[in-house]
C-alpha cells in the first residue's frame, strides 16, 4: 500500500549535464500531473508523462526540475539577417529625422529580443531527455519509497480500526436473538393495542412474519464481516487499492445504516454508534490511499 502524499529531490550529473528533480505529491481522485520546467525542455512534459504512469496510478503530483550544462554556452544565436534589416531601419529613421547617421551603435539593436534566438540542436536535445528520464526514474523510486513509509503506516492505521471494528461487530451479533425477540415483543404489544378490530387471521400472520424478517440483522452482520475481510486482503496487497477500498468503506457505512434502523434494543444500538466512528475514520483516512 502507497500513500498519495510523497517527496522526493535529486541532483545528479550525468554526462556532464547537472539535473535538479524535486518530486512531491498530495492526494486526487485520478493523477493529475503539473510541471515547472525551463521553457527550452517544454517538450520534456508529454515525454515524462508514460514514465511517471509506471510509478504512480492516482495523486496530484507536481515535478519540478532544472538543468544545467556546457549546451547552455551555444544556446543563444544572432539572427544575422535580421540584425541587418534593423540596422538599415535605424540609418533610415535617422536619416529621415535629421540625427546623426554617422553610424548605428549596438546599443541601438540589441535590445530587439527577435535578434536572438534559444534553440536546441535535434542531437543535443535528445542527449539530454535521455539524462533526464535516467534521473526521473531515480527521482521516482525515491518518490516511491517516501510514499510507501507513510503507506505502511496508514497500513496499520486501517488495520487496527478494522480489529476494533470486527470485535464490535461481533459484540452486535451475540445480540441478534435478543434484538430479534424485541422485535417481536414490539409487534406483539402492537397487535394487543388493536386487539378489538377484526382483521383477517392469515394476511396478519403473513404481515407479523414479514416484519420479524425485517427485524433481522443477520444478513447485515454477515455483509460487514465479508466487507471487514475484503479490506484486509486490499491493505495487504502491493496495487493501487484506494478506490476499491473506498467503495468497500462506502459499502460498510451503508450495511451499518441499515443495521441502526433494525436495532431495538441499547445493547445493539450502542456499538452501532461506535461503528459508524469507525468507519467515518477509516474513510478518512483511506482518501490519501493510492
Amino acid at each position: 500500500m502507497k500513500s498519495m502524499t510523497g517527496y522526493s529531490r535529486v541532483v545528479e550529473s550525468v554526462n556532464g549535464i547537472t539535473y535538479s528533480l524535486e518530486i512531491k505529491s498530495v492526494n486526487h481522485k485520478y493523477l493529475n500531473v503539473s510541471f515547472s520546467l525551463p521553457s527550452l525542455f517544454s517538450s520534456f512534459e508529454i515525454k515524462s508523462l508514460p514514465v511517471i504512469r509506471e510509478y504512480v496510478k492516482r495523486g496530484s503530483v507536481f515535478v519540478k526540475a532544472d538543468i544545467r550544462g556546457d549546451f547552455e554556452s551555444e544556446l543563444v544565436q544572432p539572427d544575422i539577417a535580421l540584425a541587418k534589416a534593423y540596422y538599415k531601419a535605424i540609418v533610415n529613421i535617422k536619416r529621415e529625422l535629421n540625427l546623426d547617421s554617422s553610424g548605428v551603435s549596438i546599443s541601438d539593436i540589441i535590445g530587439v529580443q527577435e535578434l536572438f534566438k534559444t534553440e536546441l540542436k535535434p542531437e543535443v536535445e535528445k542527449d539530454i531527455w535521455n539524462g533526464f528520464e535516467i534521473v526521473l526514474r531515480k527521482a521516482l523510486d525515491s518518490y516511491n519509497h517516501s510514499r510507501e513509509i507513510e503507506g505502511k503506516k496508514l497500513e496499520e492505521y486501517l488495520l487496527n480500526y478494522l480489529d476494533v471494528l470486527e470485535e464490535t461487530v461481533k459484540k452486535m451479533h451475540s445480540y441478534e436473538n435478543a434484538n430479534r425477540e424485541r422485535y417481536r415483543e414490539i409487534i406483539l404489544e402492537r397487535i394487543r393495542e388493536f386487539s378489538d378490530i377484526k382483521v383477517d387471521e392469515q394476511r396478519l400472520e403473513q404481515e407479523i412474519i414479514l416484519m420479524i424478517q425485517r427485524s433481522d440483522i443477520g444478513e447485515e452482520l454477515s455483509r460487514l464481516k465479508g466487507h471487514i475481510s475484503r479490506a484486509r486482503e486490499l491493505i495487504q496487497t502491493d496495487e493501487a487499492v484506494g478506490s476499491e477500498l473506498d467503495f468497500v468503506f462506502q459499502e460498510l457505512g451503508r450495511e451499518m445504516n441499515t443495521l441502526s434502523n433494525k436495532s431495538k434494543i441499547p445493547e445493539v444500538l450502542s456499538p452501532v454508534v461506535k461503528a459508524k466512528s469507525i468507519i467515518k475514520k477509516l474513510r478518512e483516512q483511506v482518501q490519501n490511499t493510492e
